[in-house]
């Protein structure tokens, strides 16, 4: 979910001098998004900015700018079902129908998804404490309560 800030606000209507700008990055790992707005005219500006998906009115104007990807959702080659329904807020019936046609993402969205894919994948591999249910390495078995697991 985004995080927004807002920082000023235009005049009622823009006009044909306005400057209106939306980018996505990535920053420390995480999705970042920010507007900015300046008119010469009025002497205004203003600037927007928040981490996350952008705000649905910031991700048209970076969709039409940019474009999108199509990535197939959910198997071993596609995007996982948990991050696009945690980057995206998704309901299961949403990741569903993008299971079935996938998901169109911008550029730096799609760089996102992949980065924390990999993330997870590593995590997900990398032991946790000793003795622990999905650590890598040896447990201590319940039964014999030795390391390695094996009676005797």
């Amino acid at each position: 979910m985004a995080e927004q800030q807002m920082y000023a606000f235009l005049h009622c209507e823009p006009c044909e001098e306005c400057v209106r700008e939306e980018w996505q990055s990535i920053q420390d790992g995480r999705l970042r998004w920010e507007a900015y707005d300046y008119c010469p005219r009025y002497a205004v500006q203003a600037c927007d900015r928040g981490w996350g998906v952008p705000p649905p009115e910031v991700r048209e104007r970076i969709v039409a700018r940019e474009g999108t990807v199509h990535l197939p959702v959910g198997g071993p080659d596609g995007v996982s079902m948990a991050l696009l329904r945690e980057v995206y807020g998704l309901t299961i019936a949403e990741v569903m129908n993008a299971r079935a046609t996938g998901w169109r993402v911008t550029p730096v969205e799609a760089r996102y998804l992949a980065a924390s894919a990999r993330d997870l994948e590593v995590r997900q591999c990398l032991p946790t404490r000793p003795g622990r249910v999905g650590s890598v390495g040896f447990a201590e078995s319940r039964t014999t309560g030795r390391r390695g697991g094996r009676a005797g």
